[in-house]
């Protein structure tokens, strides 16, 4: 039986993608059939600050990608400096006669789990359990179908302001579609780009997107730590455009022109031409390599307060457009300290669309999610894609919390020492 459609929006800082394909989660495989892309207009770093021209942009992505049926479920990606994450234990007892686990029982402690304080204006996006104690037996991957009487699940919880959800997903559905779910972004990319031995192995992922850079880490098959840089490509161009007293745009172009991080292999007098102009490009290497320095060691320093950088032999994997900065793995390696890849999707099948490239990782993802998530998603409370009377209403139905008290029984524990990312 063919798979059926899905749909994915990727709104960036500085590019909106659009895209339709085909996708099967179990298999792992996406055929992308349609890919629109547009420059971003009305975010910064992530996040929404001018909501009509973010909605033209997203407009303008549908358009290019062939447009999408009025109404139809989309997956959508999120990042942004509100982005917040932590691990947690959730434990329940199991009163089932045979003491047998259900699916039920499991979406008991994922609702538990994402009942978990947060700040005041944050509520949580995902819920992503990492292992199961089953009466004291530990490494449980999955509880259903054995028995036990006390169960804890270990989670990785992501949250997130409920202002910037909410400047999102209207700016997306004021386009005519319905969000069905919105999804990390380096959780989508890591969708694309990493398969599940790497997982087992231990690896992180990093994308160095146009406003931000997101970190996903991984370690025996789960997700243990993520975090949301806010500096990503644009700030590699407003560096150069500073240094130079050029206009960004002027900036831009040079960097992805003559872009790399490695100015000791640049002679002290070489020039690079660009519009009839000529610019140091030892200088403007040197720039770069500067900001590159700054945001890894951002990645590192997360993954150390995180207490997972020693504990990946898998290595890092560079993905998203600012990897493409030439000598961007082996400052990496340098700073980050283990051996790092850049990566692309993965799997991919057909040619129709080129979308091999890391700046396409994150968009390929969603079409993963869409397809692993959206049939079962499509059943839930949580994942409605019926008419809302509000967006606030979406947001409140999406992440599940209506007001009511947990399941009893329920034992909540606080964030680890390791805290919020």
């Amino acid at each position: 039986m063919a798979s059926k459609l899905v749909y994915g929006i990727d709104v960036g800082t500085t590019k909106v993608v659009a895209i339709v394909g085909r996708a099967d989660g179990r298999r792992g495989w996406t055929e992308v059939l349609s890919l629109g892309e547009v420059p971003s207009h009305g975010l910064r770093r992530g996040m929404v600050v001018d909501r009509e021209a973010a909605t033209e942009s997203v407009a303008a992505a549908i358009e290019d990608c062939g447009g999408f049926p009025r109404g139809v479920p989309v997956t959508v990606g999120i990042a942004g400096g509100h982005i917040s994450s932590f691990n947690t234990e959730v434990t329940l007892l199991n009163r089932a006669r045979n003491r047998t686990i259900t699916g039920r029982f499991r979406k008991r402690l994922e609702t538990e789990a994402r009942q978990m304080h947060v700040g005041e204006d944050e509520k949580v996006i995902h819920v992503v359990p990492r292992s199961f104690v089953l009466d004291g037996a530990e490494g449980v991957t999955q509880p259903v179908g054995l028995a036990a009487r006390k169960v804890t699940m270990r989670a990785h919880v992501v949250a997130g302001a409920i202002s910037s959800i909410q400047n999102l997903l209207g700016a997306v559905e004021d386009c005519g579609v319905k969000v069905s779910q919105v999804v990390l972004e380096p959780l989508a990319s890591s969708e694309a780009c990493l398969l599940d031995e790497d997982r087992s192995m231990g690896v992180a992922i990093i994308d160095m997107g146009g406003g931000t850079t997101d970190i996903a880490t991984f370690m025996r098959g789960a997700l243990t730590h993520t975090d949301v840089i806010p500096l990503g490509g644009e700030s590699f161009s407003a560096d150069v455009a500073y240094g130079l007293k050029i206009p960004f745009e002027t900036a831009d172009a040079l960097k992805l022109r003559y872009g790399t991080v490695l100015s000791h292999d640049i002679d002290d007098v070489a020039a690079v031409k660009l519009d009839d102009k000529h610019y140091n490009a030892r200088f403007i290497s040197q720039i770069l390599e500067y900001r590159a320095y700054e945001v890894l060691e951002f990645a590192r320093d997360s993954m150390e307060k995180a207490g997972v950088r020693n504990l990946l032999p898998g290595g890092a994997v560079l993905t998203g457009g600012g990897s493409l900065l030439e000598g961007m793995d082996e400052l990496a390696e340098k700073v980050l300290g283990m051996r790092t890849r850049i990566a692309t999707p993965r799997r991919v099948k057909g040619e129709s669309v080129p979308v091999r490239k890391p700046q396409y990782s994150t968009a390929v993802g969603l079409l993963y999610f869409a397809a692993k998530n959206g049939d079962s998603a499509s059943k839930s409370k949580g994942a409605r894609i019926a008419s809302f009377g509000s967006i606030v209403s979406a947001v409140k139905e999406w992440f599940g919390f209506f007001g009511e008290d947990g399941p009893e029984g329920a034992v909540r524990d606080k964030p680890g020492a390791g805290g919020r990312s």
